[in-house]
């Protein structure tokens, strides 16, 4: 399940990287970090989590491979709903965060189409 791989490390690198410059305040490696997801605040610091736990998910699945079906059918539908959700959510239609959370959307949903409608499920 290639396709599956691909969307697991996506999460690891996209995920892992935001998580590590929105947790750390990286302003240094990213400058327009806070015009993207505002101001170091709890509630970017608690996103930070968020994406850190993907990320460290995401890793596991791709480690464990007698787990990574069990991780990747609660993962992904649960990212493609909350990222999903962020284009109704931010207001500002030039935030870049939500065109890149529909793109990663659309990458996990092509991988779970392809796996399940194989297995006659889709």
């Amino acid at each position: 399940m290639p396709i599956i791989v691909a969307s697991l490390v996506v999460n690891v690198l996209v995920a892992g990287f935001f998580g590590l410059a929105t947790g750390f305040n990286l302003n240094s490696v990213l400058p327009k970090l806070d015009v993207v997801f505002g101001p170091d605040t709890p509630a970017r610091r608690i996103l930070a989590c968020l994406y850190l736990a993907i990320a460290a998910g995401s890793a596991v699945a791709l480690l464990v491979v007698p787990l990574r079906m069990d991780i990747v059918v609660v993962l992904f539908p649960l990212q493609i709903l909350y990222k999903t959700l962020t284009i109704f959510f931010v207001a500002d239609w030039k935030n870049p965060v939500p065109w890149w959370n529909l793109a990663i959307s659309a990458v996990h949903a092509a991988s779970l189409w392809i796996v399940f409608s194989g297995q006659g499920i889709l």
